[in-house]
């Protein structure tokens, strides 16, 4: 049991390893201590604070031998700032650690794929979508991302993980947002950038809105939306032009907030590596489930008929309002309700794109299933494992894996299995 007598206490210790959230891991009376900023093998003296996963998390306070990989950060913000978490790695050292810890959890789980594809990498300034936070107190107004482990805001200036379309409306958004923040208060601003057009979604109060028009104008977006909190439905208040995205063959207006690969290089690489066995196996007849708006359904149209499966009602009447004559899209929880029995039979291939909790249950019914190929696209390595046994205990062969490294300087990673069925199971 954790004892609170040792909270902020100050040890040392060694980084043994960096744990999944891009923290160095070492150990303390037998217990975790997790510890951000170090690199395994450090010796280094920090200082206890609080309970987490069964030990403490530490602030660091001094490296007392450092790991030879250890590279000073580019950005001028690093430690101030928690929107990277491993700038202070050698990035050869970073790559080979993002790639190897997917392959450890396989081998772990038992589970190794006939082929290991060469991993992606996408560089610095690719992402074209971001959640900022702007602050307004006794200490003046902040616009940029939170600390890490704090509710206090790091000004962000020319935050080098945003395309330079996003970097310079972050700068054109400040004065409007400023003056119309309230003191005390606290908003998150969404911006995207679809290839097509900028939108933005505020999320809290403003004191006033009236220059929410001329902030559109200045600043060249598309739309803009407003919501109370995280679970309030988003309200369009500035339209000045459909906010499209082009996935494919297929356009589709994108409702408020929706979700994209972070940036156009890694959704590239994650498309390839979806159609191309789905090329290779000649499907015509294809499922995508957990389709979001389309990314992988808008490519797949141009090999068939695809049935689409998304939670939420927004993105499928997006789906259906693109118009493709051949994709039809149905609001289904997956979860709760996973697609099964027969109506799995007539596929020739399934797409999975499930949200970081995995898709236990879905992988479940396709294991049972006579669908030929499965695409798994994940961005959670421990439920891609977890999934992939599933998988392989019903008779798939486990054909490939790849790693799509979109978030640099991160602990966060997507990949794509293929599995092939081994054991035939007869269609009903």
């Amino acid at each position: 049991m954790h004892d609170p007598a040792m909270d902020k206490q100050d040890i040392e210790l060694t980084i043994e390893s960096v744990g999944r959230r891009g923290d160095g891991v070492g150990s303390f009376e037998g217990r975790p201590v997790y510890v951000p900023g170090v690199l395994p093998g450090e010796r280094v003296r920090v200082r206890l604070l609080d309970d987490r996963d069964k030990g403490w998390s530490a602030s660091l306070l001094d490296v007392i031998t450092p790991n030879p990989e250890r590279v000073k950060a580019p950005c001028p913000v690093y430690d101030l700032c928690g929107g990277c978490s491993l700038q202070h790695w050698d990035i050869g050292a970073y790559r080979a650690w993002k790639s190897g810890r997917l392959i450890g959890l396989l081998q772990k789980a038992g589970l190794k794929p006939q082929v290991v594809k060469d991993p992606v990498f996408i560089p610095e300034g690719a992402r074209r979508r971001a959640t900022l936070a702007a602050i307004k107190d006794s200490n003046g107004f902040r616009f940029g991302f939170h600390r890490a482990r704090s509710h206090d805001v790091t000004n962000v200036p020319d935050c080098m993980m945003l395309t330079p379309t996003l970097r310079k409306l972050v700068d054109a958004l400040r004065p409007y947002l400023q003056s119309m923040m309230k003191d005390g208060s606290e908003i998150d601003v969404f911006m995207q950038d679809t290839g097509l057009a900028l939108d933005v979604m505020i999320t809290g109060a403003l004191a006033k809105t009236d220059a929410l028009a001329a902030m559109a104008d200045a600043c060249g977006i598309a739309r803009i939306s407003l919501r109370a909190d995280e679970d309030a439905k988003p309200k369009v208040v500035v339209r000045r032009a459909p906010v499209l995205k082009q996935s494919g063959g297929l356009r589709v207006e994108l409702p408020p907030g929706a979700f994209l690969q972070p940036s156009i290089e890694g959704e590239n690489a994650l498309v390839a590596a979806v159609m191309q066995p789905l090329q290779d196996a000649g499907a015509r007849r294809m499922a995508d489930l957990f389709a979001g708006c389309g990314t992988f359904a808008g490519h797949m149209v141009k090999l068939g008929s695809v049935y689409a499966a998304e939670s939420d009602d927004a993105p499928v009447e997006a789906l259906n309002k693109a118009g493709a004559k051949n994709l039809k899209a149905e609001r289904r929880n997956l979860f709760s309700k996973p697609l099964a029995g027969k109506d799995l039979t007539p596929f020739d291939a399934v797409v999975i794109d499930p949200p970081r909790m995995g898709a236990e249950e879905q992988a479940r019914e396709l294991a049972s299933s006579p669908v030929p190929l499965v695409v798994s696209v994940s961005c959670n390595p421990t439920t891609f494992v977890r999934d992939a046994a599933i998988l392989v205990a019903g008779g798939y062969r486990f054909e490939s894996v790849q790693v799509v490294d979109q978030f640099i300087w991160s602990s966060h990673t997507e990949m794509v299995g293929v599995f092939v069925r081994s054991v035939r199971i007869l269609r009903a």
